[in-house]
């Protein structure tokens, strides 16, 4: 059970120092600190207003953040994918 534990713990720190997860905790930092651009997604939030949806869609940095969310996420179906198989793999018939 250690063993597993290890291992899981292992995987976990090598996710974490994934391209994809760096990039995306980067720009989460950066976001946060963007007064305008939460203000933005706030507002966006309370009003549903498709005017201020363009201008977040718009934000270069917003942009930036969704692409790197979507690397991310494709790197979690390729983990999801691949944890399938060896769990198929220990599965009779």
């Amino acid at each position: 059970m250690n063993e597993l534990i290890d291992k899981v713990d292992n995987l976990i720190n090598v996710i974490d120092n994934t391209e994809q997860v760096m990039d995306i905790k980067s720009l989460n930092e950066e976001v946060m600190k963007d007064e305008k651009l939460l203000s933005l997604i706030k507002k966006y939030q309370e009003t549903q207003d498709d005017k201020l949806k363009k201008e977040i869609i718009n934000n270069e940095l917003f942009s930036h953040y969704k692409e790197k969310e979507t690397d991310l996420n494709i790197l979690i179906l390729e983990i999801n994918s691949k944890l399938k198989e060896i769990s198929n793999k220990g599965k009779c018939c």
